[in-house]
């Protein structure tokens, strides 16, 4: 009889878990990110051009930091630890990302990465050259690499038009990696452009994805690393934002803006990091009107182009490999203390 019970509740669990999670300002949202490319450069391309007259432009928006993998995880984590290369990295247990405030609170949640040999590789790279590692933030944290129940959505872009496919509501929250080429990275932005071209409209055509959606598209960072803003053309588009199309916010936004954003959308809290330093993480205005969220005039913005100290803070791409020792040190404290919270 017992047994049964606990069953039942583990259905009921699962049950309310697939259900999709309404926010107050969206309900979904699905973030790309585009690479290495200059503002001015990616305002140029007509493709882009096109999708902006359909978008909200943050024509005040920001990356971080130089190079790639510390945006990314700046974007998922509020931080990004001192990084300052595209090297492999294992973060310990214990640090939290934007999963752990949507699991809390119940809010779904998928990675699809494209060219990913298989749900949840942990490998560098895949044999082809077109899946990196370094832009997979989720699968640099042990806390969702070794969680076998989490790594199960972290998973080969093909996995989004079986979710389409499927009975089942879309994610709250997707995060979608282009690969090595069609994010511009081995190519260049009028082939990043094209294959949006390409990729976007389907997408925005299909009531199952858009149904009060919001989509964000930025780039990483900029190519030219003296630009000391670090200004990335970013746009907001789906139907969460019909009626501002063709608009232009000029707030102060980060990468950090997207964990903000999310985090005040569905009531998540925070994860203590710059997702609440004020000057560096204000809601995109749509939200915060919303939420009641208060922005802040950033009148004197930080330089971004240079690397803040942190844990992963080193001056050789070898010697920022988390040790192995350290890193299972974290992982028992971590276990440590969540079976303590159980008790």
């Amino acid at each position: 009889m017992l047994f049964k019970s606990l069953v039942s509740l583990a259905l009921a669990a699962t049950s309310v878990y697939a259900q999709a999670v309404k926010g107050k300002a969206f309900d979904h949202i699905f973030i790309i990110f585009l690479e290495n490319t200059d503002f001015s450069l990616a305002a140029s391309q007509p493709e882009i051009q096109a999708l902006t007259t359909e978008s909200v432009l943050l024509s005040n928006y920001h990356a971080v930091t130089h190079p790639s993998q510390p945006n990314y995880l700046a974007a998922v984590a509020g931080d990004y630890y001192g990084l300052n290369d595209d090297a492999n990295h294992d973060l310990p247990a214990n640090f939290t990302t934007i999963v752990d405030l949507l699991e809390e609170k119940n809010v779904t949640w998928k990675t699809y990465q494209e060219n990913m040999p298989s749900v949840c590789y942990t490998g560098y790279d895949s044999d082809d050259g077109l899946y990196f590692r370094k832009h997979n933030p989720f699968i640099s944290h042990v806390s969702i690499a070794l969680n076998s129940t989490r790594c199960q959505n972290v998973v080969p872009s093909s996995q989004l038009y079986e979710d389409l496919n499927s009975t089942d509501p879309m994610p709250n929250y997707m995060f979608y990696t282009p690969n090595m080429m069609d994010d511009g990275h081995n190519t260049t932005v009028k082939n990043a452009s094209l294959w949006l071209a390409g990729f976007l409209p389907p997408l925005m055509n299909n009531t199952k994805f858009i149904n009060n959606t919001l989509v964000v598209l930025t780039f990483d960072e900029t190519e030219d690393y003296t630009i000391p803003s670090n200004n990335v053309y970013t746009l907001l588009m789906g139907d969460a934002i019909k009626n501002l199309k063709n608009t232009t916010d000029n707030t102060f936004y980060t990468h950090y803006s997207l964990l903000s954003t999310v985090e005040s959308n569905w009531g998540l809290g925070n994860l203590g990091r710059n997702d609440v330093n004020k000057n560096l993480s204000n809601v995109f205005s749509f939200v915060a009107n919303a939420t009641g969220y208060e922005n802040v005039n950033v009148t004197d913005p930080p330089v971004l182009n240079g690397t803040e100290p942190g844990f992963l803070a080193s001056t050789s791409a070898a010697a920022q490999t988390v040790p192995v020792s350290a890193l299972l040190s974290a992982t028992v404290a971590f276990l440590a203390g969540a079976i303590t919270f159980m008790v």
